[in-house]
């Protein structure tokens, strides 16, 4: 029998989250972001939904063919500017010159003798590793998949794949407008920047 509730919690993260029943005295009911019908998009705390619940073998309640009760209200986004188009941020031109300035100090660096061939290759792997954590991340939140924590992106920026987190996130347009991200992606590259570059000119 279908019912009607409110997203009470919702953890993008994991890809879960639970229902309030409307009616009064039924207890909450969990359901995972497979069983939210809602053509890609991902569920949101507060929305109301329509789902079927059945009872499982540990007598805890979970809610299937999860949909939204009330179409989303579509609101008119102001027209991008120019530059916004082609990166989707508005830090983007921070990012390319911070990215620009690192790979010329590389560059300097193993010329000068003061970096090691295998050092650049590890920085080179981490961000390797970096950018194919944005694009499974991405993929992941096209198709409503289970998403990589911010924590886990934001460790690999810190560790050396900064960059290229940064140009993946430029390129596929992937978190460059959450606040809270950039703010944690701009303080880890800075953290690994300071110490790597003081490490290399012999600062300690």
């Amino acid at each position: 029998m279908e019912q009607l509730g409110k997203v009470a919690e919702w953890n993008g993260d994991r890809g879960y989250g639970f229902i309030q029943p409307l009616e009064a005295g039924l207890p909450r009911v969990f359901f995972h972001v497979r069983e939210y019908r809602q053509d890609g998009r991902r569920p949101e705390a507060g929305e109301l939904v329509r789902y079927s619940a059945r009872c499982q073998e540990d007598g805890r309640w979970r809610a299937d063919a999860v949909r939204r009760a009330v179409a989303p209200r579509r609101r008119e986004a102001p027209a991008p500017t120019r530059s916004a188009k082609r990166t989707g941020g508005g830090d983007a031109w921070a990012v390319w010159l911070a990215v620009a300035a690192h790979g010329v100090a590389l560059g300097w660096a193993l010329q000068a003798g003061r970096l090691q061939p295998l050092v650049a290759l590890v920085l080179l792997c981490l961000c390797c590793v970096a950018w194919i954590a944005c694009v499974l991340d991405k993929h992941a939140a096209r198709h409503g998949r289970w998403r990589i924590p911010e924590s886990t992106l934001h460790l690999l920026e810190l560790l050396g794949g900064w960059p290229g987190a940064a140009v993946a996130q430029q390129v596929l347009r992937h978190k460059t407008r959450k606040l809270s991200y950039r703010i944690g992606f701009w303080l880890a590259a800075l953290a690994n920047a300071a110490v790597f570059w003081s490490w290399v000119l012999g600062l300690f």
